[in-house]
């Protein structure tokens, strides 16, 4: 489009107007043109019957205007009208009016002689109120005032009465008028971001609405004569402040999505169960309803980002109704996840919470223990299921699968102050990476009454919530003086605070017995029949109901259930330490320890292969670390073990059953020989730069990559790939702030593998939350944030990447560079 100035776009419609008069075409196209006056010319193109005057910089338009008397479809659109001549009312054969994006404040009297006018678009103006006349524009079937500054309607809407859609968001109305009902024609109608505090009875007279939107406003609550809009089929009322909800919802049976999240429910009436044709609920933000986030599924921003489906609501609805009343109880419960490096503390820290002594030979968490807390707060007592995880580096890419959001997170730091800042950002980012929001205390041991000064608050404001940073020492008999009485007040607090809502949600009262057999059960793993069974024994005899609790058994860690997996479809019941020992066992399985016998004393997966027969012996070493008992890992659970750690992407399947598997954190910690980085001329350099590598990524990457690894050209912290012609070595580094990528070999090759690197690793940071990575190219011999070299026309954007999913000080980009 060529760049106009008032003159020029002047002489350019004189010229189209001339134009079209000797051709007498049916449409005139005057848009962009950068009009301060339409020429007075118009006027002589009677016969006009289309012209778009859209994108220009018009004030009015000249009285010529009215001569146009065949025109049916008149855009004017961005323009900067704030107001119309009367002459606008002799365009009787109107069908189509644009005015949107413009200043008007009022509309002429004449507009309403526009009796055929069908469509009316008013949005992005500055109407303050609607004339009368409006209400003689019979033939209306959709009319738009969104973000305009309307309070209200006039009565004369009513007379519209073929109006379809009618839409008013981003308005100021505080009421609609009684007259409303009368526009028994409409389908669809938006009322979103207004003020209004009460919807008129009347609103059930609009039969035909299939679409009503009302999110955003300060309604307390619905009239009955809601239930009369049989025929919806979408209603949202997020936003608002709802408490209850009238019976008459039961009689949507046509309403496919329904919203209200972020209201102030308490109850729902037992006639929503009635929807049956409901395929989407959001019920988010009602804290008073009691259902956890793994109850009430990805909430509609997730959906509408297309990054998760929703919740089926039947299944929403059938866990409150189990609660509801007298049904369920406060289970004041929570999982209290404890996290650190080696050697932190942790385990010594918990026994003194636990009021048992400090034992200075405390032997080193192999695994994960599971153990109980009592805390007596102002809001009650709440039994807090401590996990206490190995803190081995090689055991980190298994925190995911058991670090989830109602927990409460305790961060044990250890005692080297030079590392202090490095392992809290190290660890808050991968809490908030899974866990999302969940609440943290920070213990600062073996501070043995030292000062430990580092920069709280911008870990604070980068990770919180953060509830409390308290300096502990477990050496210290005396508990004040140790720090370990304030730890204690400081997690309880924290489970007092409205972070951990969740200890105190409702618990099906049937269910209570089922979970405390699952609780205290000395198996290690229950075949789905069994489980059933002690349901049935124990009063559930619902199979719907059983799959249930077994799916709520899963998330507050009681016994660990993957019947809802596709990729499992193993309907086991496992006891929590069992599934993490039996994997923790073979992420360790090439430690080596003085302490075992000689024979185990070796690595068992040197190559980092592992299959179900040798998981026997890795299992045996385990038991000699007295970190479970071999036996409770027969031959039969060896395979589901195998399938677990693939889903996990802990291992990658070497054969089609996948009884071979590929576990990269048992890879040895050197590089082979013949890895050595590309040194070609036109080799492509590029690093990608952390506060601190997440430990898994490198592992993820191995396996995600597996296929373009020549055989053993990979290592713990690195790979050499091959594509075509090109090869690239992809690694980190001890001081784990880099992971670095250098391809080299033919160009079209090269570039193409440089593409899938780059893709790999933005699919893996985007399962990071709030992950902070840069993306930096070698140019002329220094490192550049790739956005740099963007935007100074060095490397082309790659329209693809997204920014967003890879947290904040991301870089993003395409094409290799050439």
């Amino acid at each position: 489009m060529a760049n106009y100035t008032p003159e020029t776009g002047y002489a350019e419609a004189l010229k189209r107007i001339e134009a079209y008069r000797r051709k007498e075409q049916g449409s005139l196209d005057l848009s962009g043109l950068a009009l301060t006056t339409l020429p007075p010319e118009i006027g002589q193109l009677t016969a006009l019957s289309m012209l778009s005057l859209s994108y220009n910089q018009l004030i009015t338009l000249p009285p010529e205007i009215g001569q146009l008397t065949m025109l049916t479809n008149l855009d004017l659109h961005s323009n900067r009208f704030t107001t119309l001549p009367p002459e606008i009312g002799k365009l009787t054969a109107l069908t189509m009016l644009d005015l949107r994006i413009n200043r008007l404040t009022t509309l002429p009297p004449e507009i309403g002689k526009l009796t055929a006018l069908t469509k009316l678009d008013l949005e992005s103006n500055q109407l303050i109120m609607l004339p009368l006349v409006v209400g003689q524009l019979m033939a209306l079937k959709t009319l738009d005032l969104r973000f305009n500054q309307l309070t209200t309607l006039p009565p004369v809407i009513g007379q519209l009465t073929v109006l379809a859609t009618l839409y008013l968001s981003y308005n100021k109305v505080t009421s609609l008028p009684p007259e409303i009902g009368k526009l028994t024609a409409l389908t669809m109608l938006d009322l979103r971001t207004n003020q209004l505090t009460t919807l008129p009875p009347e609103i059930g007279q609009l039969k035909m609405l299939t679409t009503l939107h009302l999110d955003d406003n300060q309604l307390s609550m619905l009239p009955p004569e809601i239930g009369q809009l049989k025929a919806l089929t979408t209603l949202h009322l997020d936003d608002n402040q709802l408490s209850t909800l009238p019976p008459e919802i039961g009689q949507f049976k046509a309403l496919t999505t329904l919203r209200l999240d972020d209201n102030q429910l308490s109850t729902l009436p037992p006639e929503i169960e009635q929807l049956t044709a409901l395929t989407t609920l959001f019920l988010h933000e009602n804290v008073r309803l009691g259902l956890p986030v793994e109850v009430l599924g990805p909430t509609w921003q997730e959906v509408a980002g297309q990054s998760a489906k929703p919740k089926p609501p039947r299944e929403i609805l059938a866990s409150y109704f189990r609660i509801v009343g007298e049904a369920g109880e406060a289970l004041g419960e929570c999982k209290l996840i404890v996290v650190g490096r080696g050697q932190a503390g942790k385990t010594s820290l918990i026994k003194r919470l636990n009021g048992k002594p400090y034992d200075p030979k405390e032997a080193e968490t192999h695994g994960i223990t599971i153990q109980k807390l009592e805390f007596d707060g102002q809001r009650g007592r709440v039994t807090a299921r401590v996990w206490d995880f190995g803190g081995q580096v090689v055991l980190h890419s298994m925190h995911e699968f058991f670090l989830t959001a109602r927990s409460l997170y305790l961060l044990v730091l250890g005692e080297r102050d030079d590392m202090l800042e490095r392992d809290a950002a190290y660890w808050l980012q991968l809490i908030r990476s899974y866990a999302g929001k969940a609440p943290v205390v920070v213990a600062l041991n073996k501070s043995a009454g030292r000062q430990r000064h580092f920069d709280k608050e911008t870990l604070e404001r980068t990770y919180g919530p953060i509830l409390g940073w308290v300096a502990t020492e477990c050496s210290e008999l005396d508990a004040g003086k140790g720090g370990i009485t304030e730890l204690r007040q400081t997690l309880t607090a924290a489970l007092d605070s409205d972070h951990m809502e969740s200890a105190r949600r409702k618990f099906p009262k049937k269910w209570r017995a089922i979970k405390a057999s699952l609780e205290t059960m000395t198996e290690s793993f229950l075949d789905y029949n069994v489980y059933a069974a002690r349901c049935l024994a124990l009063g559930e005899a619902n199979p719907q109901e059983q799959t249930a609790l077994a799916g709520d058994l899963h998330d507050l860690g009681v016994a660990l259930n993957y019947g809802r997996d596709p990729r499992l479809r193993d309907t086991t019941v496992l006891r929590p330490d069992w599934l993490a020992n039996g994997i923790y066992a073979v992420l360790r399985a090439n430690d080596l320890d003085d302490k075992l016998p000689p024979a185990l004393n070796v690595p068992l997966a040197p190559n980092g292969i592992i299959t179900a027969e040798s998981l026997a012996r890795i299992h045996e070493k385990a038991q000699a670390w007295t970190m479970l008992r071999a036996e409770d890992y027969p031959a039969d659970k060896r395979d589901f073990l195998l399938r677990l750690m693939d889903l996990f992407h802990l291992s990658y399947p070497l054969d089609d059953e996948g009884r071979e598997q590929l576990v990269p954190t048992l890879l040895p910690l050197n590089p082979p020989s013949g890895t050595d980085e590309p040194d070609d001329t036109n080799r492509v350099r590029l690093r990608y730069e952390f506060q601190v590598v997440p430990a898994p990524l490198i592992p993820w990457f191995i396996a995600r990559t597996f296929s373009l690894i020549p055989q053993r050209m990979h290592w713990r912290r690195g790979a050499i790939l091959v594509y075509g012609n090109a090869r690239a070595r992809v690694w980190t580094t001890q001081d784990e702030r880099y992971v670095f990528v250098t391809v080299a070999g033919e160009p079209s090759d090269r570039d193409e593998l440089v593409t899938m690197i780059r893709g790999t690793m933005r699919d893996l940071f985007a399962g990071y939350r709030g992950l902070q990575v840069t993306e930096q190219h070698e140019y002329e011999n220094e490192w550049v944030p790739r956005t740099t070299l963007e935007k100074f026309g060095r490397l082309e954007p790659d329209p693809s990447a997204e920014l967003d999913e890879l947290g904040g000080d991301s870089e993003e980009g395409g094409e290799a560079e050439s």
